[in-house]
């Protein structure tokens, strides 16, 4: 029973260890490029600007769905490719054949003069969800010291895990070792009986 419950304590913390990694590792990704990370049809970032408050908080996680541009309606808020070449979330506010037209919401102009038309082109996804801002405000004010102290704990969690791991393996390595050995000494005492008898 005991020995279940340790597989069971082992594979969750595993789990655990690797969810982390893998969002301490896209955040850093997305932080390094200024883009959002796609993973199965979906992409994820921490917004880091005002531009579309009140509606999406600075620090807000967004998640940014595959969907389709052609099904795509003014009022809907999308990630886009800037000319610059970092991700803008921001909303369609008007539609035509050459793309789509986006604002800020805060903003006081559309992103027209910048931007141009946003077309398939630019296109990242569709925000579908978002929010979050009590961890993705510190997140951005402090992200390298966020992400360091993260990659600091995988750290010393993979050395316990590895030094737990390394303990068992001596355990039952020892546990051999002392069969063996208990076996070797029966069998030599068998072979000293047999020679007295002889």
């Amino acid at each position: 029973m005991k020995k279940s419950i340790r597989v069971i304590q082992l594979i969750l913390i595993t789990i655990i260890l690797l969810i982390t990694a893998l969002i301490v590792t896209v955040s850093f990704m997305s932080f390094i490029s200024k883009k959002p990370v796609s993973i199965l049809g979906y992409s994820y970032g921490v917004v880091e600007t005002h531009s579309m408050e009140p509606m999406i908080l600075v620090g807000d996680f967004v998640l940014i769905q595959d969907v389709d541009y052609t099904i795509l309606e003014v009022n809907d808020v999308i990630a886009f490719k800037s000319v610059y070449g970092i991700t803008i979330v921001h909303q369609i506010i008007s539609k035509h054949d050459e793309g789509f037209i986006t604002k800020g919401i805060n903003n006081p102009e559309d992103d027209f003069a910048t931007e141009g038309y946003i077309t398939a082109d630019e296109y990242i996804g569709k925000v579908t969800q978002f929010g979050g801002n009590f961890i993705g405000k510190f997140i951005v004010d402090s992200r390298l010291i966020f992400i360091g102290i993260i990659i600091i704990i995988c750290l010393v969690l993979f050395i316990i895990q590895g030094y737990n791991i390394l303990k068992q393996l001596f355990m039952k390595q020892k546990q051999k070792y002392e069969k063996d050995l208990a076996d070797y000494k029966k069998e030599l005492l068998e072979t000293l009986n047999k020679e007295r008898k002889d």
